[in-house]
């Protein structure tokens, strides 16, 4: 009969590799990008397929005076996202960073941008799952 501490060794060394794989399996990136503007859906980018970089603008519908000035700028490079220019007050989508994945989503909400991503990403940052 084998002994209880060589069971726990390799329980241990099963949960190490169980780990690793898990790492190595949720390294990779989204593969796409979807553009959502006043809820509707605009453009999908597909971040996978990037060889160069390139911007997408995204024009605001007309505000509560008709007039339709809100504009942001996309900036798409190497398999990743960021919001370049944005001209709301606040500058916060700015302030996101790059983006190549995960659940949070890049938003503007003065213009009612967002953008999502499908498939986990690099930068996914679940704390805590409550069931």
């Amino acid at each position: 009969m084998i002994s209880s501490k060589l069971w726990i060794i390799i329980l241990c060394g099963l949960v190490v590799l169980a780990g690793v794989a898990a790492l190595l399996l949720g390294q990779g990136q989204s593969s796409y990008a979807f553009i959502h503007q006043d809820g509707v859906l605009t453009d999908t980018v597909s971040l996978s397929s990037v060889a160069g970089g390139f911007t997408v603008d995204v024009f605001g519908g007309a505000d509560a005076d008709g007039s339709s000035d809100r504009v942001n700028v996309l900036e798409v490079e190497n398999g990743r996202i960021r919001m370049l220019n944005a001209n709301c007050p606040d500058g916060t989508c700015l302030r996101q960073g790059w983006k190549s994945g995960g659940i949070t989503p890049i938003v503007c909400l003065p213009n009612r941008v967002v953008v999502t991503f499908d498939g986990t990403g690099s930068d996914a940052d679940i704390d805590a799952v409550v069931g």
